[in-house]
């Protein structure tokens, strides 16, 4: 079965096609298919896996790149090297169950080591050493990691999209001045349940400093971090920063934008009356789909936008409690696009793929 997940909103929507151009979907042409056994990745090799397997026995060194085209893959530790590269792409989820460590031998790489496509998850159960790799979580993009993250380079940094969602679970430390930089022009989200400390004292939290859009949550109080105080919630108890449903459990922001859509599925083919549950189907869709919204919903416009981030279709959201209909244009191609729902206090993005 086919599935969707929720993601937050992205403000400038232009900023998508930032993330898309470096993440085109599926494995690439020519790529070997990833070892069931545990294996060193080649430099200069790419490896992919596009379907959902256990591999979580396995460890892995990586010195080329693997790619995660499709589904939810499980794999034990990780060794990536600063040749190395891990790419989740749109709709793929990673769960590292080991530890993930990054090759401490300097100079800093200069590439992104680990890139979190639009719509892909990559979730680190274990902990991680960071080393002197970088990161780029891209527009949409989750990532949520569970044990401890030390990053103690003080150049390594960051990339964080527009919508995007960084969870975690346990303590952060950091070592540079402006450690996330911010490459769209909207909002994203950063939620720490852990102990923070930043160890550059008093340094930034993004590269924006002031200017940044970063929303971070805090369950403790962070050491010697400056942030602007209106996206910033330190020590925070209401997750008002944080996407709705949020709490003190570790991977519930990554839940929220992982499965707030409730009802997805080709077995769901007609219009029915679920007043308290956010549903599009059928999905994959043809020509049109069914939206249910629950009954209090304050969304009034609808639109949709391409994998670039273009606007391809607009529409008011209808009135009513039952499922509505919506047609799309004739002329929209198959693919896999961003369905955003906007009101007066809320946004919500689905994510609908088109036959």
């Amino acid at each position: 079965m086919k599935y969707i997940h929720s993601l937050f909103f992205c403000i400038a929507v232009f900023a998508c096609s930032y993330a898309s151009a470096q993440c085109p979907l599926g494995c690439p042409s020519g790529a070997i298919a990833l070892p069931t056994t545990s294996s060193t990745l080649a430099a200069g090799s790419t490896y992919c896996i596009s379907a959902s397997q256990d591999l979580s026995s396995n460890t892995y060194a990586i010195d080329g790149t693997l790619v995660i085209g499709g589904g939810t893959v499980t794999i034990g530790s990780v060794t990536l090297k600063r040749t190395g590269v891990i790419q989740v792409k749109f709709g793929a989820r990673l769960i590292i169950t080991g530890t993930l460590t990054g090759d401490n031998a300097t100079p800093t790489s200069t590439i992104d080591n680990i890139i979190v496509c639009n719509g892909g998850y990559l979730d680190i159960t274990g902990s991680f050493w960071q080393g002197e790799i970088n990161l780029a979580v891209n527009d949409f993009g989750i990532m949520k990691v569970t044990g401890a993250w030390t990053a103690n380079s003080t150049n390594t940094r960051v990339k964080i999209g527009t919508g995007s969602l960084i969870e975690l679970c346990s303590s952060f430390n950091i070592n540079r001045n402006g450690f996330f930089l911010e490459t769209g022009t909207g909002a994203s989200y950063l939620v720490v349940h852990g102990g923070m400390s930043q160890f550059a004292v008093n340094g930034w939290l993004s590269s924006l400093g002031n200017a940044s859009q970063l929303k971070w949550t805090a369950e403790g109080a962070a050491s010697w971090v400056s942030h602007p105080s209106a996206y910033t919630c330190s020590p925070c108890t209401n997750y008002n920063l944080a996407p709705a449903g949020t709490n003190a459990s570790c991977g519930s922001a990554a839940n929220v934008l992982y499965n707030t859509t409730l009802v997805t599925g080709p077995e769901i083919t007609k219009p029915e009356i679920i007043t308290d549950k956010t549903a599009i189907y059928p999905n994959p869709v043809s020509a049109y789909f069914y939206l249910q919204l629950p009954k209090k919903h304050s969304y009034t416009s609808l639109s949709v936008y391409n994998q670039s981030g273009q606007q391809v279709y607009v529409t008011k959201v209808k009135a009513g409690t039952a499922a509505v209909r919506y047609n799309l244009p004739v002329q929209l191609p198959p693919g896999l696009y961003f369905v955003q729902l906007t009101g007066s206090e809320t946004s919500l993005t689905l994510r609908l793929a088109k036959d």
